[in-house]
């Protein structure tokens, strides 16, 4: 695959992963993963089961210590956190447990003491807006009332910082509604800085700003999502040739492919249109014509979760 393209950073970095790895025995779960995230914008780590997603947000909370290179979150790394730098951070895990025997109120209670910033009219209105019971125990919630519970203990610090690890998984779509807009409206109206890993696309490509993705603990991709819009598209093209085969091994720069008669749909990233035309048609001279169409989020995560069940491309885990 083509080398990682980075955003171009302008602002203050509010984390910063600098060549992690992490392994867990044999098992290579991060390489050399390196990428700034800039302050105040909403970010997507993307891959698969087991591509290293859940270990990045460890390493950057300070659960798991780096086998190798650093995560600095807000100047710091996450090896070092104070306890008061810690407050400004905020973490939801789609496992994450809960107190069971405490109420909702007890335990808002129990965890204001621990945050300065708590803010109790933010916990009121988040409350609220979930529906929760706060005189009820956290283990009479359903599973998205208690990823709604999370969520609130976590905002109502007003972290500066907010990683959250599969928020959305088995919720139904009105509570992911909720979450979603929750966290749009909160991160834009306070400027935080918030990375969430997720496989629930659709929501979140209304949502972030960037997008990371991993592919066996390697990160592939890492672009802004005007960036991604721009330049993943997708090529029409009408070869003229029955059953045209697809090139093996693929181009670099193909993302996906797919053949149907005498069509080739090939998406990859298109940076000179005219220039990738030529490139086609060079390919297929029989070529009658060549369209592009946008690409969606949702097509870009497919193309690179495949690339590891492709022959033609190695490299991650070695």
């Amino acid at each position: 695959m083509s080398p990682v393209i980075a955003p171009t950073v302008t602002g203050a970095t509010a984390i910063e992963v600098a060549n992690v790895s992490f392994r867990y025995g044999r098992t290579v779960a991060l390489h050399d993963v390196s990428l700034r995230i800039p302050t105040g914008t909403i970010t997507a780590l993307l891959g698969a089961n087991g591509a290293g997603k859940s270990t990045l947000l460890q390493c950057a909370v300070g659960l798991l210590a780096p086998d190798a290179g650093d995560v600095r979150v807000l100047g710091t790394s996450a090896t070092q956190l104070t306890p008061a730098e810690r407050a400004r951070i905020g973490y939801v895990a789609e496992s994450q447990a809960l107190p069971g025997d405490l109420t909702l109120a007890q335990y808002e209670r129990w965890l204001a003491p621990l945050y300065p910033r708590w803010d109790h009219a933010l916990a009121d209105t988040l409350r609220a807006r979930f529906a929760l019971d706060p005189a009820r125990q956290l283990k009479a919630f359903s599973r998205g009332q208690r990823m709604q519970a999370a969520l609130l203990c976590a905002l109502a610090p007003r972290p500066d910082v907010l990683f959250m690890d599969e928020p959305f998984a088995g919720l139904d779509a009105a509570i992911k509604d909720d979450l979603v807009r929750g966290v749009l409206e909160l991160s834009g109206s306070e400027g935080w800085t918030v990375v969430i890993a997720s496989h629930d696309l659709s929501e979140l490509e209304l949502l972030v700003d960037h997008v990371a993705f991993l592919a066996n603990g390697r990160l592939r991709l890492h672009q802004s999502m005007d960036t991604l819009r721009a330049e993943y598209r997708w090529a029409d093209v009408h070869t003229g040739v029955r059953d045209v085969p697809l090139p093996s091994p693929r181009p670099a720069e193909w993302v996906r492919a797919e053949s149907a008669g005498a069509r080739v749909r090939v998406l990859l990233r298109v940076t000179d249109e005219d220039a990738t035309r030529a490139a086609l048609q060079s390919r297929y001279p029989n070529t009658k014509r060549i369209t592009f169409d946008d690409a969606s989020l949702t097509d870009v995560f497919i193309g690179l979760a495949r690339e590891r069940l492709d022959g033609n491309r190695q490299g991650a885990n070695t």
